[in-house]
């Protein structure tokens, strides 16, 4: 286990290349939230997305035409790679682990596969669902982005970011279903739904969309075993009077539930929104990400910094945050890094 009184820093890319053989590694975070040592590096081959849970830690390959996940232990200050599983969709992008199951459940963008893993011992024993979310016309696109667990719930929502649709999924010891009361949630005709963030305190679900750089904000009732969803608000990630090519790409949402922020590759800005108690967001400050196609973004654990994975710019840079009004105060660090696509606290 790490020492509970360091910080420190996870960030994961698209290497390794010619020149950077680390594709993924954990460093220090000093008191200036600057990037210090290497602590442990790998140089595994495009692992795009990470999860951390205590001492464990599940890396992806995303590979076309197939995906592997790794499963990590934290002993002391190195990740030791306990298994591996390779499963068959294609572009596996996203994963999201459930600790009270013991579940992972992951996500392929190149063919619209959801799968639901079981893990014990730091081992996957047990390959739950592995299906395809089916298109309604043969030969459309199908595009799973991103699986979200329902917070004190039983439910698993799926994005599709190519059918414009939030799927939602009864999970039982893990094992994912229909949900026979609303089987899914309709975006317009090419939103392209990417991330989803639930609201840490109340019953809303925030999805930032990939095609039109927006956000959906739906408010949710749950009774008995029944869900109801209502669209209150789409509203745009860009600034004002942005015309070019642009793509929203993450969300993150401050832990007392008052701010919202949103990623633009493209337009390479982060918008910041201020959440009102209806849940609605207004928007309060558009920045410059700090490089290139900022892929993703994470707060600290004490949402004081926001962490930006720039891509294309090969850095991560962190931006000091207001805690009164969570507005971006200005680039506090930088750190070169190939192709970042993730980059955390833990």
């Amino acid at each position: 286990m790490k020492d509970s009184k360091k910080r420190e820093l996870l960030i994961s890319g698209y290497g390794p290349d010619e020149n950077n053989k680390t594709s993924v590694a954990l460093y220090e975070l000093n008191q200036n939230k600057e990037v210090g040592r290497k602590m442990w590096a790998d140089s595994l081959t495009a692992p795009s997305y990470l999860t951390t849970y205590r001492d464990i830690c599940f890396i992806i390959r995303e590979e076309s035409g197939s995906g592997s996940v790794l499963c990590y232990q934290r002993v002391e200050d190195e990740y030791i790679l306990r298994d591996e599983l390779k499963l068959h969709g294609g572009a596996l992008c996203h994963i999201m682990y459930q600790p009270t199951d013991k579940v992972l459940y992951c996500s392929f963008y190149e063919t619209g596969h959801v799968a639901a893993v079981k893990v014990e011992d730091y081992h996957f024993v047990k390959i739950l669902n592995f299906f395809q979310i089916q298109p309604e016309h043969p030969g459309e696109l199908t595009r799973a982005h991103c699986a979200v667990l329902e917070p004190e719930g039983t439910r698993v929502f799926v994005s599709n970011i190519a059918l414009d649709r939030v799927y939602i999924y009864n999970s039982r010891e893990g094992e994912l279903s229909p949900d026979t009361a609303l089987e899914y949630i309709q975006l317009e005709k090419g939103a392209g739904p990417r991330h989803l963030k639930f609201h840490p305190l109340l019953n809303y679900l925030y999805v930032i969309t990939e095609y039109s750089n927006e956000i959906y904000v739906y408010c949710f009732d749950r009774e008995d075993t029944t869900i109801q969803v209502k669209l209150i608000q789409k509203i745009s990630t860009l600034p004002e009077g942005f015309y070019g090519e642009s793509s929203g790409s993450a969300l993150e949402i401050s832990k007392d539930g008052r701010f919202l922020y949103g990623a633009n590759r493209g337009a390479d800005t982060i918008a910041v929104f201020d959440i009102t108690p209806s849940g609605t967001l207004k928007k309060i400050q558009d920045v410059k990400c700090g490089g290139r196609h900022p892929r993703h973004i994470a707060l600290l654990k004490d949402d004081t910094g926001l962490v930006v994975a720039n891509q294309h710019s090969n850095e991560v840079v962190i931006f000091g945050v207001d805690e009164n009004s969570g507005i971006l105060t200005g680039i506090l660090s930088r750190y070169e890094f190939y192709a970042p696509a993730y980059a955390e606290e833990v």
